[in-house]
């Protein structure tokens, strides 16, 4: 067994609400460096919260990769103000851990949402949306 698949059975994963036009999202928080390495990775679906966000701490063009994904995901990079800076959907899982793509964002962003492939676009998240991060359920 991989050593991220370990790390991923004894890490837990709280959780929090955004809000992105009038839908209320449970979504998981990477909020440390080990949540963030591990993020979607060895999960077999979204069950249980309806994407993962990352907190990273200040402001970047923070590149997104897929190691040991199974599924398709949409990625949304958002400002420290909530404003959705970029939107990269469908981008496809990565089975090994080494030569996997890097998705950035046009410009800095502090957030980063993954949600399921196909999920931003339903939702009306686009470049220049406003989402609303916060502990409470709305």
């Amino acid at each position: 067994m991989c050593i991220t698949k370990l790390l991923y059975n004894h890490t837990k994963f709280d959780t929090t609400y955004i809000k992105a036009g009038n839908r209320r999202l449970k979504v998981w928080l990477a909020n440390s460096p080990r949540r963030m390495m591990l993020g979607l990775m060895h999960r077999t679906s979204l069950k249980g919260a309806d994407g993962m966000l990352f907190f990273m701490g200040r402001s970047a063009r923070h590149g997104i990769w897929m190691p040991h994904m199974n599924f398709a995901i949409d990625i949304v990079w958002i400002s420290e103000e909530g404003m959705v800076v970029d939107v990269f959907e469908d981008a496809e899982p990565c089975t090994k851990m080494f030569g996997c793509p890097i998705y950035k964002p046009r410009e800095d962003a502090f957030y980063i949402l993954e949600i399921a492939s196909g999920r931003a676009s339903r939702l009306g998240i686009k470049r220049g949306s406003k989402v609303l991060i916060s502990n409470n359920e709305y």
